[in-house]
């Protein structure tokens, strides 16, 4: 086998162990527990359900938009105002702004219900709570990809995703009415 083979098989070995990371219950909460332990971020993002990463993703690239737009075509005197509530226009990507958000809206609590034990209890379905005995358990759900992931954000996210959506909207046409307005002097 070529050097360049070998390469290639090393590569996909890599690529298919981290798509395996999470296929049972127990996996997930294992990961989450680590993770929630080491305080990193990263990684508890990495045990999100996959919907829940794309609806921080989603997030992230509408308020990087809007932003864009509040730049090149709001006046000067309405940007700042109109800027302020886009907390994520300046992370790069999904990853990075769970992380900038972490520490001061999720570690404290996930912190205090994580514990050197903590059983998995799989209550129907796809569905599963991962917690330490005298903790609020942590709800777990199968993903639409196979993997399981914590689920307790989801809904967040999918709210905060509808609401860039709604934002991204009224930017488009505020644009649109300082354009008119603009070229009606």
């Amino acid at each position: 086998m070529t050097a360049a083979g070998l390469a290639a098989v090393v590569l996909l070995g890599s690529l298919g162990g981290g798509c395996s990371r999470n296929q049972t219950a127990e996996s997930a909460c294992e990961s989450l527990r680590n993770a929630v332990l080491e305080a990193d971020g990263i990684a508890v993002f990495e045990v999100l359900l996959e919907n829940t990463q794309w609806s921080v993703a989603t997030v992230q690239k509408l308020h990087r938009r809007m932003a864009e737009s509040i730049r090149s075509s709001y006046p000067a005197g309405e940007q700042a105002a109109a800027l302020a509530r886009l907390y994520a226009a300046d992370s790069d990507n999904g990853r990075e702004l769970f992380l900038q958000l972490y520490t001061e809206r999720y570690a404290a609590d996930f912190r205090a219900r994580v514990g050197e034990q903590m059983s998995v209890q799989v209550d129907a379905a796809g569905q599963a709570s991962c917690g330490a005995a005298a903790a609020r358990p942590f709800p777990l759900a199968l993903g639409r990809d196979g993997q399981w992931g914590l689920s307790e954000l989801d809904r967040e996210w999918e709210d905060a995703k509808l609401r860039a959506y709604h934002d991204q909207e009224t930017v488009t046409k505020n644009v649109e009415l300082y354009r008119r307005v603009g070229a009606g002097k």
